[in-house]
């Protein structure tokens, strides 16, 4: 039982590697196109520069959000959750994906209605999470046609199993079997979240594998008539805040 859990690992985490090569490849076309415009026009260099830096910080922190994910998968036994502020993570996700929004012309919000006792999770891994699954959602809005400027709502609200926390936009084809789907295939086909993304998807599965190792999941969930990815966490015992 062990082996198989181990060969089990093993298999997911080869196949998710093999999406985050897939996916890094985007960004260092990117860069090496910004490069050269950067080399043939002086008129909005410094604008290209600074598109050129975040595109790379934003890959970085994506690879070490990877490598977060497998470390904390094999620790997962011994992994220590803690008391978190859904909030506090929402909040501090949402800065981090504040150039990336505005570079993608796309407006985040923080949604979270009422107040919320703190959940059992892995502060960093958590903030991992939802910053890896902003990156998708992000470049997904911003190749949608559309006549408004797209808004992703950064939110969280009570179930009946505990507090839900991800996020939501106005996606149309975005389902739970769609998602279902992309899982059977992810690691094996280029695009498996083709609804979803235009690329491999990469930050979605890193997200998940990062929630794995505190006994959720991502799923498919509703906020105020709003479509996104979420994962529902057991609010904590413990009466101190974080």
């Amino acid at each position: 039982m062990i082996n198989r859990r181990h060969q089990n690992q093993a298999n997911n985490n080869g196949r998710l590697l093999d999406l985050m090569a897939e996916q890094m490849k985007l960004p260092l076309i990117q860069i090496a196109r910004n490069a050269e415009l950067a080399q043939m026009s002086n008129v909005k260099k410094m604008q290209i520069l600074e598109s050129i830096e975040l595109t790379a910080d934003s890959a970085l922190q994506l690879i070490d959000n990877y490598l977060l994910s497998t470390k904390l998968v094999r620790e997962q036994v011994y992994l220590h959750l803690e008391p978190v502020s859904v909030s506090a993570v929402l909040n501090e996700t949402a800065h981090r994906l504040e150039k990336l929004a505005h570079q993608h012309d796309c407006d985040l919000e923080l949604h979270l209605s009422g107040r919320y006792e703190p959940v059992m999770a892995h502060r960093e891994g958590l903030e991992a999470a939802l910053t890896s699954l902003g990156y998708v959602l992000i470049e997904s809005q911003s190749s949608l046609p559309s006549h408004k400027r797209p808004v992703l709502k950064m939110a969280a609200h009570r179930c009946n199993y505990g507090i839900v926390a991800g996020i939501f936009a106005n996606m149309e084809g975005l389902s739970t079997d769609m998602f279902r789907r992309a899982w059977h295939i992810y690691g094996r086909a280029r695009q498996p979240l083709t609804q979803l993304s235009a690329n491999s998807g990469a930050g979605v599965f890193v997200a998940d594998s990062l929630l794995s190792s505190m006994s959720t999941h991502l799923r498919i969930a509703h906020h105020q008539k709003l479509t996104g990815l979420a994962a529902t966490f057991l609010p904590s015992q413990q009466l101190s805040m974080v």
